[in-house]
């Protein structure tokens, strides 16, 4: 039975997320922010809302007492029974919090007017200055530090760079850095470890890929960070800050966060195809791993774990559960919902299930297929997600693309949630695949994937349609230029031209030398290697019907990019509309906006 998709679409606007999800040291209660607003939840369930306005962060110090960020620039800390007892101002925003056990807090702060990435909707920190002046190293991520208690905030001095991730402990703060100041620069990071109370900064290890999650172990003789591309999951790299050694931790890849438990024990999770995995590290070995078919979710929406002892909280979601807080043994992996916070939404739960089918050469490519009825064949709607280091996982509402699979499926579509090559989750030699063959061997899995559900009578030929966001958005405008199945495509914030990306996206000179294996846009052959996988130089190949929705504030694919495809794809005779939404980034977040958006999506896919 197929239900009205928009009505879907509207309820899933009241879904309650829990974000920033901090597990008590005594691991009896949980803090988070929903819709802007902290709460702690004692392990029954109960809910008790924090007063004092938004709040961005939660955190708890080891003594138990509850660190708030609040607003954009300012932390708040409160007691046990959640009164205030001290707040500081910070001059930016506050992008985390990190507590130490002698009363020290770590603040790690964005000055106002740069650049987020888009994972972060693509948008400047906002700042009034009119007019706006940009100089090169102007525009930092900070380090602060203070004593809880103290209103003197301490900048660490890290000369000429911006602090990605960082922690602390000991009064030694372990940073991922770059000298470029935009997004770009995270592309080519080093790991620094500055001293606070010397002034002393030591860089430790330099790569081509990206880090995140610098963890420094108690007693400071060791560190680990997750390697990895773009948006990391990737191996865990140890170093000795003895002797300087930095090596791999064998036999794990796909880690998006980590903590130490002791100085020779670690807690890991991360992806696990299109699920998760997790478990606990000794001595430089894996003695515990744990797998399971649902979503964590966490820091850029990446799984992320709080922890206290051997008890770990996040949020939890599957194909048939909403998204709620869960607690777990870091050991087992059995993950337990505390809240209710949107059982009323579980009715509108769909069938998933994982499908594999073969690449050109042979390469198991797998991904999700979703259907209101596993025993009706209706309309096939591929969503190509972002990234490309990205992926589909199991979840109760796939949040990409405006949140639309749940409803179109609904709708009475099939839809492929596909991760080809270049995908997270299978390690990093499959995420490494497409570098150098972006919109060939992912696309290629892709068109195979659809060819597999109509040799399987699951899908019909005649009624094949495709989408995506971001990467998603370009594969999308891709595929038409390269074939005629699709019958309707929907381009959300994509790419559509790598030359002028190459020099107006606040990821140019880092996202793109990576994924086009060295393309220099400044030499007669970079230019023409890139003109070669810009959808609006084939604009004659292309003849599907295709809506183009963009934020006009989107910084991270600007807005040029949409109106270049529109102007080709108009040029060449192509049935095409271009929908401008204003205020908004790389991510629709406005409702109004997303409603439209979801009415114009399901109205051009004609599946409603």
């Amino acid at each position: 039975m197929t239900r009205d998709p928009l009505e879907v679409h509207a309820a899933l606007a009241g879904l309650r997320y829990p974000e920033s999800v901090a597990l008590h040291p005594d691991g009896d209660r949980v803090a988070c922010v929903i819709e802007g607003v902290a709460h702690v939840a004692a392990l029954d369930g109960t809910l008790t809302a924090v007063e004092g306005g938004e709040h961005a962060l939660t955190r708890w110090s080891p003594d138990g007492r509850l660190l708030l960020a609040s607003g954009s620039n300012e932390v708040r800390v409160l007691d046990a029974d959640l009164r205030p007892v001290w707040r500081a101002e910070v001059d930016g925003e506050i992008e985390d919090l990190i507590p130490a056990s002698d009363g020290t807090l770590l603040i790690r702060h964005a000055d106002y007017g740069s650049e987020r990435d888009g994972s972060h909707l693509g948008l400047r920190v906002h700042d009034p200055s009119d007019p706006f002046v940009r100089t090169p190293g102007g525009r930092l991520r900070r380090l602060s530090w203070t004593h809880v208690g103290d209103d003197r905030l301490r900048e660490i001095a890290l000369p000429g760079l911006t602090v990605w991730d960082a922690d602390w402990r000991d009064g030694r703060a372990l940073a991922v850095t770059s000298a470029d100041e935009t997004p770009a620069g995270f592309y080519r990071p080093r790991l620094d470890l500055a001293d606070a109370r010397t002034g002393e900064v030591r860089s430790l290890y330099q790569t081509p890929w990206q880090l995140s999650r610098p963890r420094l172990a108690p007693g400071g003789g060791a560190a680990v960070v997750v390697e990895g591309l773009s948006i990391v999951s990737g191996r865990v790299m140890h170093a000795d800050l003895v002797t300087g050694d930095v090596r791999p931790i064998p036999d794990l890849d796909d880690v998006t966060d980590l903590g130490w438990l002791d100085e020779r024990t670690l807690w890991f999770t991360g992806w696990s195809g299109t699920g998760v995995h997790g478990g606990v590290i000794e001595d430089g070995r894996v003695t515990s791993r744990w797998t399971a078919w649902g979503t964590l979710g966490g820091r850029d929406g990446q799984p992320s774990l709080s922890v206290a002892g051997r008890l770990a909280a996040a949020t939890w979601e599957t194909a048939g559960q909403p998204p709620e807080i869960a607690v777990a043994s870091l050991d087992a992996g059995d993950w337990r919902p505390i809240t209710t916070l949107n059982t009323e939404l579980a009715p509108l739960a769909v069938h998933q299930e994982e499908i594999t089918w073969s690449g050109h050469d042979g390469l198991p490519v797998s991904g999700l297929l979703l259907r209101a009825d596993p025993n009706r064949t209706g309309p096939l709607v591929v969503i190509a997600h972002g990234g490309p280091t990205w992926l589909w996982s199991s979840s109760f509402a796939p949040a990409e693309s405006n949140q639309l699979a749940l409803p179109l499926a609904h709708a009475g579509a099939t839809v492929l949630l596909p991760n080809p090559r270049g995908s997270s989750g299978r390690g990093q030699a499959y995420a490494r695949a497409v570098i150098g063959l972006v919109g060939d061997a992912d696309l290629t899995d892709v068109l195979r994937g659809v060819d597999h559900l109509v040799a399987t009578g699951v899908a019909d030929p005649a009624h094949l349609s495709i989408m995506g966001l971001s990467y998603g958005g370009f594969l999308t405008a891709w595929a038409v230029t390269r074939t005629d199945r699709f019958r309707a495509a929907v381009v959300m914030s994509g790419v559509s031209d790598w030359l002028s990306f190459a020099t107006a996206s606040n990821l140019a000179g880092g996202f793109d030398p990576l994924y086009h294996a060295g393309a220099d846009p400044a030499t007669p052959e970079g230019r023409e290697a890139l003109a070669a996988r810009s959808p609006v130089y084939h604009a004659g190949q292309a003849a599907t019907p295709t809506l183009i929705l963009h934020g006009d504030q989107d910084r991270t694919t600007p807005l040029g990019q949409a109106e270049q495809l529109y102007r080709a794809w108009s040029a060449a005779g192509v049935r095409t509309e271009l929908v401008v939404y204003p205020r908004e980034g790389h991510e629709l977040v406005e409702p109004a906006h997303r409603a439209d958006a979801a009415r114009r999506v399901i109205h051009w896919l004609g599946v409603s």
